[in-house]
């Protein structure tokens, strides 16, 4: 890969204080010093770009000389493509003849924006979790519909504010996206453009201006008065009594349905689940099985089903539905999202929203309202971060001065 490096000539100072802007290669173990024919000030000069100076000084035309950086470097990228894309090994010859050329350089298809997504999705497998890999992957899926149906031809120099307003636009008013889950696809292809950038194939900063706001989620959960009423109703069939013993298990542990699939003999002992938790890459955490735990892993003891019975995600979310109306949690429950700025509302019986992922927020808020400390629930829990256990703090709270209003008044 070539190494590049912008730097100012501080020895070449003029009476305005101005430097100029020169430009260092590194090619195997060969430097190449090149004038930009650019200038500017020490204190104007920041991460290869000049900044715009707050003060009230005289103008020197910081836009300018920042888009011809920019086009320097995109033709340094150019041609780096160029030589992985055709296996040519650089030489300092063989860069001064393209850097020098007027022709514009054509890279290979190999090197353009969704291979390269590709390329980072694939390395990514060595160290992220397979849910990771999978959101990756419906990301770059979505980016790539939303460039069929708007004509759009995706490269990474055509990634600027109009591109992020198009994608924005499209995902509330066409698609009508929540705006968490916007925020999540702008995470995903900054973390690209970022490796991207690493890599040598990018050089284009504009996404780093991209900015998509999170709004806090109403968190659904099982007060504990209706947790009992799931966990001692006696349904007909053995598919449901098996899917809500799944479900209460991950009420009663906090561990998600991914790790509970993944639960073994082994990973039991009298008094503990002791297993590695795939989404943080927890080795050996350790839960203590409470009484209504325990009981449900004496119910399959010496059978089939044993420590646990299985199901697929999508099934079970199906069925935890209808054990919960069977049950008759039922009460009028709203929820609110945003698309864009705009608020929305949905209002259904509470069942209806139940998953397989408020199973892990009921242990947490119950525990909360329980009087467990939240250092223990972040322990239990393996909440890595402070911001995750506020929001269902939030929520306790809320719950707390209902309780006050209705018993003071």
């Amino acid at each position: 890969m070539i190494k590049y490096i912008f730097e100012l000539r501080k020895d070449k100072i003029n009476q305005e204080g101005l430097m100029p802007i020169r430009i260092l290669f590194r090619i195997n173990s060969s430097v190449i010093k090149r004038n930009t024919g650019l200038s500017c000030k020490l204190q104007d000069w920041q991460n290869n770009r000049v900044k715009a100076n707050s003060k009230k000084e005289k103008y020197y035309g910081y836009d300018e000389i920042n888009e011809k950086l920019q086009e320097i470097e995109s033709k340094i990228q150019d041609i780096s493509l160029y030589f992985r894309a055709n296996k040519i090994e650089p030489t300092k010859d063989l860069f001064i003849e393209k850097i020098d050329s007027e022709d514009e350089t054509t890279l290979s298809d190999e090197f353009d924006f969704f291979n390269c997504f590709n390329e980072y999705i694939e390395k990514g497998k060595l160290t992220k979790t397979p849910n990771t890999i999978k959101g990756q992957n419906t990301i770059k899926n979505y980016l790539e519909f939303f460039c069929k149906e708007n004509g759009f031809s995706l490269s990474f120099d055509n990634i600027d504010d109009a591109f992020f307003e198009q994608l924005r636009d499209y995902s509330y008013e066409t698609k009508k996206m929540k705006q968490n889950y916007f925020a999540k696809v702008i995470k995903v292809l900054k973390s690209f453009l970022n490796w991207a950038t690493e890599k040598g194939y990018n050089t284009n900063r504009a996404f780093e201006k991209f900015r998509a706001t999170e709004h806090d989620i109403d968190i659904v959960y099982l007060s504990f008065d209706e947790l009992m009423k799931l966990y001692e109703k006696d349904f007909d069939n053995d598919r449901l009594s098996q899917v809500r013993d799944f479900y209460c298990m991950g009420c009663f542990t906090g561990l998600r349905f991914s790790d509970l699939s993944k639960l073994h003999l082994a990973n039991i002992s009298e008094d503990h689940i002791v297993l590695s938790i795939q989404k943080t890459k927890t080795q050996n955490h350790a839960i203590k099985l409470n009484k209504y735990a325990k009981a449900i892993l004496e119910k399959y003891k010496g059978t089939i089903y044993e420590p646990l019975p299985i199901i697929s995600s999508q099934k079970f979310n199906e069925y935890i539905k209808e054990c919960c109306e069977l049950a008759e949690i039922t009460q009028p429950f709203t929820i609110h999202w945003f698309v864009g700025n705009k608020k929305k509302s949905l209002t259904q019986p509470k069942c209806k929203f139940i998953t397989s992922h408020t199973a892990r927020k009921t242990f947490i808020t119950n525990s909360l309202l329980l009087g467990m400390e939240p250092k223990a629930i972040k322990k239990i829990a393996n909440i890595k971060k402070d911001a995750v256990l506020d929001k269902y703090m939030k929520v306790t709270e809320a719950f707390t001065d209902e309780q006050m209003n209705k018993a003071w008044g």
